[in-house]
């Protein structure tokens, strides 16, 4: 078998692609890739490779999501998919996400490849015409606010007679839905502190040290009211009526109408635990009761007995 090479001259189609193809990624994807690039270059893994799953009505196509793939490297350093792992991922998708249908497949490089085209031919025993997206994570995006990410169409064309699988560039854009783009700015601010954070981050660290401040002076107080009792510190009785004042401003907890409220809440919270076990011991009777008449069924057939009267669901 000949060596699958590297060559990248006779694989792409360098002409305006008519299809009329509307591609649409979703955010959710390119966090899968990226992450998937991550921990490959960190473990020194094998090649980034991935499917890509969405939905394609007509010329639309929607790319929601992508998983990892399992392959092997031959000898001769072609890539073999390993189906048995494919086909149920796909099934185990399919359970969770029925709209979704396999697009295509992802990988980390400069340019496609005869490598890719080998690949291309072992993906379209499930797509005739699958989705290749590649990128490349040491390309300078132009313009700056643009992604290092090329979509390529897969293609069937004649060269020197015979037919060749080919790829062509394909346009396409990165659709966000409300929570998808509440999401990503959450992690993407989560991860770069330097840059800034996203408002939930700030939020929980306002409270944080607004906590932790109050912990702080409540300790300072009582601290300096052991010191004064205690004679190590002279008595201020300017200063004892302001914490008295300020203690005093403080919700009481032990009131009449705060035990009630307490006691009220309690005590749902005990009826709701009590319904729960309830509901436990009436669905174990229940089973009890199906597996007792499922027995005495099968002993009145043998004439052993006859089921006793009020067991029979």
């Amino acid at each position: 078998m000949a060596a699958v090479t590297q060559d990248t001259t006779s694989v792409v189609l360098n002409q305006p692609n008519n299809s009329g193809l509307l591609i649409a990624i979703h955010p959710l994807t390119l966090l899968n890739i990226s992450d998937h690039f991550t921990r490959t270059v960190i473990q020194q893994a094998s090649p980034v490779i991935g499917a890509l799953l969405g939905i394609q009505s007509g010329r639309e196509v929607e790319i929601f999501n992508s998983y990892e793939l399992q392959f092997t490297i031959q000898s001769d350093g072609s890539i073999r998919i390993h189906e048995e792992y494919f086909v149920t991922k796909q099934e185990q998708f399919r359970q969770v996400f029925p709209s979704y249908d396999f697009l295509g497949w992802y990988t980390v490089g400069r340019k496609p490849s005869m490598i890719d085209i080998d690949v291309l031919q072992q993906l379209m025993t499930y797509n005739e015409s699958p989705l290749f997206l590649q990128m490349d994570p040491n390309e300078v995006p132009t313009p700056a606010r643009s992604l290092p990410i090329t979509v390529y169409e897969s293609i069937v064309d004649i060269v020197d007679g015979q037919p060749q699988p080919m790829f062509i560039k394909a346009v396409y854009k990165v659709e966000t839905g409300e929570a998808e783009r509440i999401a990503v700015d959450h992690v993407a601010h989560a991860a770069t502190h330097q840059e800034g954070e996203s408002s939930l981050v700030n939020h929980l660290s306002g409270q944080q040290n607004a906590i932790k401040m109050l912990d702080t002076r409540i300790k300072l107080l009582h601290e300096y009211l052991q010191d004064s009792v205690n004679g190590k510190v002279p008595k201020d009785h300017d200063l004892e009526r302001q914490i008295s004042s300020l203690c005093n401003r403080l919700p009481t907890i032990s009131g009449q109408a705060f035990e009630e409220e307490f006691m009220t809440e309690y005590n749902d919270v005990l009826l709701t635990s009590y319904l729960a076990t309830v509901t436990k011991g009436i669905h174990a009777m229940s089973d009890m009761v199906d597996k007792f008449n499922v027995v005495a069924t099968q002993n009145s057939h043998h004439g052993q007995g006859r089921p006793r009267r009020g067991m029979m669901g």
